[in-house]
């Protein structure tokens, strides 16, 4: 939602320029205003994919990343056993006071207004799709021959379809490879000078390419329903095309003042029913009825359309500014959040890194003695948010920065133990170290009572297996050469027994049984965590070889 409401104040400045260039040029022809306008739409339309694509041009203050370096998973301090590590791996981030709660309530209202939207807009597209299949070509000379004359003056190369509907009110004119015209079935009985308006008017649309403009102009609404600026521009939009065509008409030697009379007449004939909604340029439409017929009698008027140079120049200058637009960051954007264990106190000394989910670009902080952190500033982008240190999961999750300040809280799990094992073919007996269990648990307590109390977090000691038994790998599975490897999780306790063990890679019910009855007797002093005794998980991995 982040991204889309950037997007969305991005194409916001673009449509702005453009309605702001409009408007400045309001003593020039509606052709050129509409050229603006068109050139305005769909640039802004482009703009979410050159996002993708063209590099940032604001300037990033923040400190260069260090050089990376691979490292291996990190021991413990005070680990006594070989095998036994602390991975690091994904940790989950705890609820917080967070903005995402708005994004919530927002994700689904413009999920439903676009969907609401674009279904209109599919909706006129079938009305208009069906309509066109009812009708039946125009079989008037009269029809026919001016629009053959007219669509040669144009210089259209594209044929144009004449179909006569038998809605009285529809006189429309859409479709891109095909143009088509559908007038009313009153249409036969006008006279030959507003046939040829009618067509000179409708033609102009299919030369000047309008409906495809408008159409991109309705689905980019349609998405972004939210944006007033996007609603006013296709309302210009529209408004401009129409006069645009009214000019060419008053162009090839029709006078304003007949052009008024014949446009009046047809609001009137064609209001007999109200007409359908459709995606398609009408000639008659009564909100804008007024403006144009003002414009057809005002003599003082430019109705000139545009050159080509200077649409190429106007083109030119928009899609350079939209590229600008679309690579300007919407920050200078500052991170910042503390780094807790799950005791709820402040780690120090954790690095933090932000990784560019597309340059890859990396940089890194440490959180100070408070445990807090801070990136300033950053260009507003996609992000992988990471947390690394000694004795815990590293974190990891997706972060998207969008032009303003963000807080970020981490909780750091502690790391799970792994230990691998290895049982060879041999004599059929448990072999057990124990390493006077309760001088073991007595040094874990001694420890405890002696640890002192901290503001600061994320002082682990790990725990000592202080009992071991091994696996018994069955004489007959041996004579039979079942072999295969036993993948165990389990939970060692405050009281360092063993509990919760479950079998995550299977080999064999026998192999198995052996290997959860070995790990069920291990014995470890305890693990603790900020002076206090904490479970934590481990990993087995047994090899019946």
């Amino acid at each position: 939602m982040s991204i889309l409401i950037a997007t969305s104040l991005k194409i916001s400045i673009v449509i702005a320029i453009g309605l702001t260039a409009a408007a400045l040029l309001r003593r020039r022809s509606a052709a050129v205003r509409h050229w603006i306008l068109a050139m305005t739409i769909v640039c802004a339309a482009a703009l979410p994919v050159l996002g993708a694509y063209v590099p940032s041009w604001g300037i990033d203050l923040s400190p260069a990343p260090p050089a990376a370096a691979n490292k291996a998973p990190a021991l413990v301090e005070g680990a006594s056993e070989p095998n036994v590590e602390i991975e690091m791996t994904a940790a989950a981030a705890p609820a917080a006071p967070r903005p995402s709660a708005i994004f919530d309530f927002l994700v689904p209202a413009w999920t439903l207004g676009a969907g609401v939207s674009v279904l209109v807009l599919l909706t006129g597209f079938a009305r208009l799709t069906w309509l066109a299949a009812r009708a039946r070509p125009v079989a008037c000379a009269t029809w026919t021959a001016l629009a053959d004359r007219i669509g040669r003056d144009y210089g259209l190369t594209r044929p144009v379809v004449l179909l006569e509907s038998e809605h009285p009110s529809l006189l429309v004119t859409w479709g891109l490879v095909q143009p088509k015209v559908i007038i009313p079935r009153a249409a036969r009985e006008w006279s030959e000078a507003r046939i040829a308006i009618v067509l000179r008017h409708e033609l102009a649309h299919v030369r000047r390419g309008d409906w495809l403009v408008q159409i991109v102009g309705e689905l980019l609404r349609s998405i972004y329903w939210f944006n007033p600026l996007l609603w006013i521009a296709c309302t210009r939009l529209r408004l401009e095309s129409e006069q645009a065509c009214d000019d060419e008409v008053i162009e090839g030697g029709v006078e304003g003042r007949d052009y008024a009379a014949h446009l009046l007449e047809l609001a009137r004939a064609l209001k007999s029913e109200s007409a359908p909604y459709v995606p398609a340029p009408a000639v008659a439409r009564p909100s804008s009825l007024e403006r144009r017929i003002r414009a057809m009698l005002d003599a003082r008027l430019t109705r000139t359309p545009a050159t080509r140079s200077a649409r190429v120049v106007t083109a030119a200058a928009l899609f350079t500014l939209t590229v600008l637009v679309a690579a300007a960051q919407t920050g200078p954007v500052k991170l910042s959040g503390s780094i807790f264990d799950s005791t709820g106190a402040p780690v120090p000394g954790v690095t933090v890194a932000l990784v560019n989910a597309q340059t890859k670009a990396r940089h890194e902080v440490k959180s100070d003695q408070s445990g807090y952190y801070e990136f300033v500033p950053l260009p507003a982008d996609g992000y992988s948010l990471e947390a690394a240190y000694p004795g815990f999961r590293k974190f990891q999750e997706p972060l998207t920065l969008s032009g303003s300040n963000a807080r970020r809280d981490v909780t750091m799990a502690l790391g799970s133990l792994t230990e691998t094992i290895i049982v060879q073919r041999g004599p059929e007996v448990s072999v057990s170290k124990t390493s006077a269990a309760s001088t073991g648990r007595t040094t874990f307590t001694k420890a405890m009572a002696e640890c002192k109390p901290a503001v600061v977090g994320g002082r682990v000691r790990p725990p000592m297996k202080i009992r071991d038994v091994r696996p018994v790998y069955p004489s007959h599975l041996q004579e039979a050469g079942i072999t295969g490897n036993v993948g165990l999780k389990a939970v060692i306790s405050t009281d360092g027994t063993v509990r919760e063990v479950t079998i995550e890679k299977s080999a064999h019910p026998e192999l198995d049984a052996s290997a959860m009855e070995a790990v069920r007797q291990w014995r470890f002093d305890g693990t603790m965590l900020n002076c206090g005794a904490v479970e934590v998980s481990m990993n087995v991995s047994v090899s019946f070889q």
